[in-house]
């Protein structure tokens, strides 16, 4: 007769050492690892590359330390973090979690490592590629595949990998989100001084609109074109529409010539570069929609943190996670992509109805300060952590 094997005891899950690896520590993701750090029982260490294209800010609230990556190629980009292999150590880590990049050459390694040495092993990411194929999706899929738990930035990309792979229980969804708590701020002020708010309007010509607002980086791949050649559609309905673009880039000579062109120019704000918070806020306060031709991602969630309705491309290759939080009629609309004529037609439709705008702007403030909340995406990094941690006695 088979005796069935005792169960194992339970590992203390009053302190989880945790070795978070990720590219980089840009200013944004402070108050996520802040929030991390801040759960009890998790006690982490992040690890970022010194030497990647993006600003790394000083760690703020947990530990943190830079470490070296070396581009063995250009083109297909192709990076190996030697710290990324060392780090899987069972003296010092009870889980390894790691960006979901396979450009780095040294992940696959170090997660086979990790189930060697009986450390779970976490990988955190998009889990879709914008430029996808059959090949990429094959390399990422076998990768995750060797991962006790993967962390999604959106339920989307999270559903369609459980379709191909299964075994739902180890798939986790932290929805990417901004701190709302600055941008909050920032809008109430702003609430508090309606008259203030309207001599800022009166000033900037933005009186009576409405107003169709951009802001990021003005590249080529955003189309950031299609919001000033449908602005000059829509001026014969709206004559006194306003479009305000703030961004710096190489595009900016190019989108001033098409303004002019479309004789839309007299009609449209070239602000520059604005990256505080508080000289942002009277724009997003001023405006009616936020329009993001293509290519769009955390800043949808900036602009309905401000209770702005979004548009943009319902081309779903470009989209990256946070258009997950996008309901058409509710919180914002999608357009038939790379037709500016479509784009006209929506955001026409959109402000014909200013009483279904004011619930579209209310459901969007609702979305990026509830549904998106900061609170909500830790809760699912740790959700991912403690199940990873409930995984050892089976290593």
């Amino acid at each position: 007769m088979t005796t069935a094997p005792a169960p194992s005891t339970p590992l203390d899950p009053s302190r989880i050492r945790l070795c978070l690896l990720q590219p980089a520590l840009p200013k944004y993701r402070l108050p996520v690892f802040r929030e991390l750090a801040s759960r009890q029982g998790i006690d982490f260490q992040l690890f970022y590359s010194a030497d990647e294209p993006v600003k790394n800010v000083t760690p703020e609230g947990f530990k943190g330390q830079p470490i070296a990556s070396r581009l063995l190629l250009k083109r297909p980009r192709l990076i190996w973090r030697q710290a990324q292999i060392d780090l899987v150590d069972p003296s010092r880590f009870d889980i390894l979690m790691a960006g979901w990049n396979t450009r780095y050459l040294t992940l696959v390694p170090s997660l086979l490592l990790a189930k060697k040495r009986g450390i779970p092993a976490i990988l955190w990411g998009h889990g879709y590629s914008k430029n996808e194929s059959f090949s990429r999706r094959f390399i990422r899929d076998s990768t995750g595949n060797l991962a006790t738990a993967i962390l999604f930035y959106g339920a989307t990309a999270r559903n369609r990998f459980v379709e191909r792979n299964g075994r739902g229980e180890r798939a986790f969804v932290a929805p990417n989100s901004l701190d709302q708590r600055e941008i909050q701020s920032a809008r109430q002020y702003w609430l508090e001084r309606p008259e203030e708010l309207r001599r800022f309007k009166e000033q900037h010509g933005l009186l009576p609109g409405p107003v169709l607002l951009f802001v990021s980086r003005l590249v080529p791949e955003n189309h950031t074109e299609m919001l000033v050649r449908a602005g000059a559609m829509l001026r014969k309905d709206y004559p006194d529409i306003k479009i305000v673009i703030i961004g710096g880039g190489d595009e900016e000579n190019n989108l001033r010539a098409i303004a002019k062109e479309c004789a839309i120019d007299d009609r449209t704000v070239f602000t520059g570069a604005i990256y505080d918070e508080p000289a942002l806020a009277p724009w997003f306060m001023s405006s009616d929609l936020f329009v993001y031709p293509r290519n769009i991602g955390l800043s949808l969630l900036h602009a309905m943190g401000y209770g702005l309705p979004v548009i943009t491309t319902d081309y779903e290759p470009s989209w990256a996670p946070e258009v997950d939080a996008l309901k058409p009629w509710i919180n914002g609309m999608t357009y038939q992509d790379r037709s500016v004529d479509a784009l006209a037609h929506i955001v026409g439709a959109v402000l014909s109805d200013r009483d279904r705008l004011d619930r579209m702007k209310a459901s969007a403030l609702r979305t990026a300060t509830e549904d998106y909340s900061l609170t909500k995406m830790v809760d699912g990094m740790e959700a991912a952590i403690r199940y990873a941690y409930g995984t050892r006695s089976r290593h």
